[in-house]
């Protein structure tokens, strides 16, 4: 055998031991594969039960708002004051509780408990909402408004799922519609009214039912700037209310009411009427209306000023008042023949000092100042728009006259008053006339006097020392404040002074009387007197208040041939009641020479060796 051949053979067996190998290795691997398959199929399976096991938990046991209903079951049409029953219904379709479960319910305006207590909020608190569990609630109310009218009624349940630690709300809103008024009102206003003119109004008031109402009252709330003068039939209690014994079925009435009514110019002035049943002592309203009367500009309008100032303000006596009529046509046509008057009322008023800038004249028999077209342009003709004005200046008495209680609170007022009887025909009426007040409050006089005395002759009070005062010896003085008060009550009346250094406070005072207090601060040297009230008349019918106190000094040698201050300035603040304004008077220091004294002469007050 050649090498060729040699090889060959040698390949070949290679090759065969390869193929056997190959061959015996697959006989272990199948084996393998599919124990590894079994298993894989096997973990597989249980992921599967476990993911499908936590689904059908969640789902089983998972909350949702939208399975949480909600319900409001009520009339959808009552009459106003009708006794009401509303039902809520509400449902859990979860499976889980719903804890800490709680009603709310918002009523619409006009609600009322059956005991007659106006509602506008309501909670009840619930027991916890099993699953799969429904529940409800019945209540009792009373709705009042106007015919024709929707009131909306909202209920919200409020809860905190078990497994959730936040809280959800539902809610549910139902509308009620009044179709009718059991105590009906209809009320009758003007649409317009110009400022300070006198409207009326006409409230007519009706049972509706087929039953009996006793027990009403009518209340009227009025708009501000209405004031009241009279009414027909006239009010029980002050100038609003109206008892009504008893109003049969199909039964009216009317009540109607006149008065001024003042605002500015394109103001909405709201009158309100309600009537109202009295039901286990309390008052439930039935019904109620409003009427709105807007303020509109006047055909002519007068604007009053005082010392420069419009409106009302507070004088004082012996004060120079000047008086500016201004006086505006506010029509689009010309008018003409206008008379102005100004009616001056009060005991105040110093009429020998009146003084017209225009000309004019003073009827002082009636304190009555007339102007017209002979000697002012503009009352002659008044184009349309246009304004003029007249002025006169006045001074007060220095002097209240005060003889007896009842001359107390005095004002000075002035009304002026603007008219034509030449009236163009588009107004149909006989004259054009508007007037208007201005009403000066005056503020009481007071006078707070501080005297000095060594001759004391006051009870239980004694002065000692040399007078003249002299070097290193004390010598006592008194100090007398005495206040009177002409025409206003006073309250918080407080007087106050400093005493200087080495001027020494005794400690020695007479009573206060009821309501006073004497206080003295050490350190600042503050004096004190604070008396709650003073009454108008104090000092001319009734006895001036008076306060009497002991103060000492001992001079130094640097203070010889001077005369010592004993009290600093005395200063006097009160709250004028009638006026409200906060007054203030003071009186002078007081030194050791004491004019005051008539026992202490000329030089008696320098301090010696």
């Amino acid at each position: 055998m050649d090498d060729k051949q040699e090889n060959f053979n040698i390949k070949e067996i290679n090759r065969q031991e390869l193929a056997n190998f190959k061959f015996n290795r697959p006989d272990e691997k199948p084996k393998s594969r599919k124990k590894y398959f079994q298993i894989g199929l096997i973990v597989v399976i249980v992921i599967i039960l476990i993911v499908a096991a936590v689904i059908f938990f969640k789902s089983w046991f998972s909350f949702s708002e939208a399975k949480v209903e909600l319900e409001v079951i009520a009339p959808t049409e009552i009459a106003s004051g009708e006794e009401v029953l509303f039902t809520v219904r509400y449902q859990n379709n979860n499976r889980v509780v719903l804890k800490d479960a709680k009603l709310i319910i918002d009523y619409p305006q006009g609600t009322y408990s059956i005991e007659g207590k106006e509602l506008t909020q309501e909670t009840i608190e619930l027991e916890d909402i099993l699953a799969k569990r429904r529940g409800s609630k019945d209540f009792k109310i009373r709705l009042t408004g106007e015919k024709d009218s929707a009131k909306s009624l909202t209920v919200r349940l409020s809860y905190r799922p078990e497994n959730i630690g936040s809280r959800f709300e539902n809610s549910a809103t139902f509308k009620i519609n009044i179709t009718s008024v059991l105590l009906g009102l209809y009320l009758t206003a003007p649409q317009k009214a110009v400022s300070g003119e006198e409207v009326s109004y006409a409230l007519d008031y009706m049972n509706n039912s087929e039953e009996d109402f006793p027990n009403l009252k009518i209340e009227i709330d009025y708009p501000s700037g209405f004031y009241f003068t009279s009414a027909q039939p006239e009010p029980d209690e002050e100038n609003n209310i109206w008892q009504i014994q008893g109003l049969k079925k199909n039964e009216r009435g009317t009540i109607r009411i006149s008065g001024s009514l003042e605002g500015r110019e394109g103001e909405n002035k709201t009158l309100t009427a309600r009537i109202v049943k009295e039901e286990n002592g309390k008052f439930l309203k039935y019904s109620q209306t409003d009427a709105i009367t807007q303020i509109s500009a006047a055909p002519l309008q007068i604007s009053l000023f005082l010392n420069n100032k419009e409106g009302e303000r507070n004088v004082n006596s012996k004060e120079r008042l000047s008086y500016k009529i201004k006086f505006t046509n506010n029509t689009d046509i010309a008018l003409s023949q206008l008379v102005l008057k100004a009616y001056l009322q009060g005991e105040m008023f110093d009429f020998k000092t009146l003084s017209l800038s225009e000309k004019g004249f003073f009827d002082s028999l009636n304190n009555i100042v007339t102007w017209s077209a002979a000697g002012v342009s503009s009352l002659a003709l008044l184009p349309p728009g246009e304004s003029g004005e007249v002025q006169f200046t006045v001074y007060l008495k220095k002097d209240f006259s005060i003889t007896d209680s009842n001359d107390k609170n005095f004002q000075a007022s002035m009304r002026a008053e603007l008219e034509t009887l030449n009236v163009p025909p588009q107004f149909n009426i006989d004259k054009l006339k508007i007037e208007k007040t201005l009403n000066s409050k005056i503020n009481t006089n007071i006078v707070l006097q501080a005297k000095g005395y060594h001759n004391e002759t006051t009870a239980n009070i004694s002065n000692f020392g040399p007078i003249p005062p002299q070097v290193n010896k004390t010598t006592a003085y008194t100090i007398h404040w005495q206040i009177t008060n002409a025409s206003n009550d006073l309250e918080n009346v407080k007087v106050t002074t400093v005493l200087p250094q080495g001027i020494e406070w005794k400690n020695v005072y007479t009573s206060l009387g009821e309501g006073a207090q004497l206080e003295y601060n050490e350190r600042t040297k503050l004096i004190v007197w604070k008396i709650n009230r003073i009454p108008a008349a104090t000092g001319f019918l009734i006895p001036v208040s008076e306060l009497v106190f002991q103060v000492a000094i001992t001079p130094s040698i640097t203070q010889v041939g001077t005369t010592p201050v004993l009290i600093d300035e005395s200063k006097l603040e009160a709250k004028d009641i009638f006026t409200g304004e906060i007054l203030e008077v003071f009186d002078t220091a007081i030194a050791t020479d004491i004019p005051d004294d008539p026992s202490v002469g000329s030089g008696m007050g320098r301090v010696e060796q």
